[in-house]
């Protein structure tokens, strides 16, 4: 019987033993004075070439037979296609998005219901990897038959780099104001509690169709400046400040 006692006694002194400082920590931790913390927003920006150009070709005929309107503009649209792919521009980067045919009736009064042709809307879109080839594209479409270009688009294929280049340019805008306010106040930085950040996407650069047509009209050949693309990143930081 002693030595049950002597055992059980041995148990809860271990015991005691071990709860003990996990029981005295958190008071310990409750008496020590939490430091100041600094909360600072920063923003930065990249920029980046483009190097990718989309065009989007509007082709659209008209014909009393519908048949006719069909071939026509099959026809445009495959002399548009030769001429470009002359250009060293792949078959696979040029795609048919939108096609449609529809009958038009007369407008005179009595005869709003009598068809009096079809039209055929065709639009294609191209996809030029090299931006120096735009204006080239462009020229070749409108020479060839295409009667719009309804927009163009820049845009790059990678953006790690640059979405690298705007995140650490926010970082560094939040330190720089961070340093600010805490020499002002007489304190300085000593660690990171939380970090969160924000970035958005690669803006593209767009031509509406009315542009472009302005632009093909007023030149011998379009002028086409890709220019570059920019991208945006926000930080929000918390920073802990000595005593």
């Amino acid at each position: 019987m002693k030595k049950t006692w002597k055992k059980l006694a041995c148990a809860l002194a271990l015991a005691l033993a071990f709860v003990a400082p996990q029981l005295a920590a958190p008071a310990e931790a409750a008496d020590q004075p939490q430091r100041p913390i600094l909360s600072v927003d920063g923003r930065g920006e990249a920029n980046t070439q483009p190097d990718t150009a989309t065009v989007a070709v509007g082709i659209t005929t008209h014909a009393d037979d519908a048949a006719k309107a069909q071939n026509d503009n099959a026809w445009v649209a495959g002399e548009i296609q030769k001429s470009i792919t002359a250009l060293g521009i792949a078959e696979k980067d040029i795609q048919t998005r939108n096609y449609s045919f529809r009958p038009t009736y007369r407008q005179d009064k009595g005869h709003e219901n009598e068809i009096n042709g079809y039209t055929v809307d065709n639009t294609v879109i191209v996809t030029v990897r090299d931006v120096k080839l735009t204006g080239k594209v462009i020229d070749a479409a409108l020479s060839h038959g295409a009667n719009e270009i309804s927009s163009l688009d820049f845009s790059a294929s990678d953006t790690r780099g640059v979405r690298k280049e705007a995140l650490k340019n926010a970082i560094a805008d939040a330190r720089d104001k961070a340093d600010v306010i805490a020499k002002g106040l007489g304190k300085r930085i000593v660690g990171i509690q939380n970090v969160s950040e924000s970035t958005g996407y690669l803006e593209t650069r767009r031509f509406g169709g009315n542009m472009m047509l302005a632009m093909a009209k007023d030149a011998s050949a379009t002028p086409v400046a890709a220019g570059s693309l920019s991208l945006s990143a926000s930080v929000h930081i918390d920073f802990i400040l000595s005593e």
